[in-house]
């Protein structure tokens, strides 16, 4: 058996895969002795996502070789979906071309996903010389794009001493989320200079829908330049997204 995997809470790594297929067709994970790891691009290629699951988040965690799958993203996902929020999960490879999926609940329930052949792009994180991290909670952030996206296609983030504003604006209406850290959603704020750049809503609307209304979400971005957004998964896990910016005519 290379390798055998539990996870307590299918619902959970249930969201993750599923706030990943949104953006991406196939992905290549990385099963190692360390963890679990998958980093892939959109076909766009406006956004990034890396994932990165150690050891210790697992209940279960056997590996006998560094292996990497390649995995149908969205047949990933419905097989997940049939997860109860308090099932465990067991994903199992044997020597064959599979991946077991495995519910463990009121009755136990295994999956066989054929593994298919994905190309592995070296992607590296770049570091980028951010100007303005912003911690908020994932309902704000979330509530802030269902507003925008009623108004444009895109949403301005401005980070300025003291005050966080996400805004956006039609031909004839606009809608302006401004947050200080006396507001509950706002967690903390550290802006070197006064930091702006726009993203397209569609885009972000994807990268949150695994996250939970209180998620911690941590946002860093520069004037123009692209947007990270990391959250944690059970303290030591992480899910981050990189997404270009909509540089304006």
């Amino acid at each position: 058996m290379p390798f055998e995997i539990v996870f307590d809470g299918a619902k959970e790594f249930a969201d993750l895969i599923a706030t990943a297929s949104n953006l991406i067709d196939e992905a290549a994970f990385k099963i190692t002795e360390e963890g679990v790891s998958m980093r892939a691009m959109d076909p766009s290629r406006v956004v990034l996502i890396d994932l990165n699951l150690p050891e210790s988040v697992f209940s279960k965690y056997e590996v006998e070789e560094p292996e990497t799958i390649g995995i149908n993203m969205d047949h990933f996902k419905k097989v997940l979906k049939r997860g109860k929020s308090k099932d465990t999960l067991i994903l199992r490879k044997g020597d064959e071309n599979f991946l077991e999926v495995t519910f463990e609940g009121t009755a136990r329930r295994t999956f066989r996903l054929p593994l298919i052949d994905v190309e592995e792009l070296e992607l590296e994180l770049p570091e980028l010389p951010f100007t303005a991290k912003v911690v908020l909670l994932g309902e704000v952030l979330k509530e802030a794009i269902k507003d925008a996206s009623l108004v444009s296609d895109a949403i301005k983030f401005i980070a300025k001493e003291n005050e966080f504003t996400m805004k956006a604006e039609g031909e004839t209406n606009e809608v302006e989320i401004k947050l200080t850290l006396e507001d509950e959603g706002l967690l903390d704020l550290e802006v070197k200079e006064e930091t702006k750049s726009a993203y397209g809503i569609s885009y972000l609307a994807d990268m949150v829908k695994g996250i939970g209304k209180a998620d911690e979400v941590t946002l860093r971005f520069g004037t123009e330049m692209p947007l990270q957004m990391d959250y944690f998964i059970r303290d030591e896990g992480k899910l981050t997204f990189l997404l270009a910016p909509r540089v304006e005519e």
